[in-house]
């Protein structure tokens, strides 16, 4: 049996990977914009709508963070070695 030729506009699967990681990086720095206080989520998400970029976020908008999404970003951003954005998140951690 032959495999499936793929399409054009198929992704190969270190693509989807790629696609999928960026997607979590967008996502980790859409909570921390947020977090943080920049940006309210409503700025957000019209800032977003008005330049037709996603707004996805790893936190859920309407609950709130927990500790333990907040514990997985400074994971995330440690392993970065983004340590002032480990700091900023550590000071929301103490809040929540």
């Amino acid at each position: 049996m032959e495999p499936e030729p793929k399409d054009d506009k198929s992704l190969t699967e270190i693509e989807e990977w790629e696609l999928e990681r960026k997607l979590i990086d967008l996502a980790f720095y859409n909570s921390y914009v947020i977090l943080t206080n920049k940006l309210t989520y409503e700025e957000f998400a019209l800032s977003n709508h008005k330049k037709g970029i996603s707004s996805v976020i790893f936190h859920d908008p309407h609950e709130g963070p927990s500790s333990e999404d907040i514990k997985d970003m400074i994971d995330y951003y440690s392993e970065l070695e983004e340590y002032e954005i480990c700091h900023e998140l550590q000071k929301v951690h103490v809040v929540i």
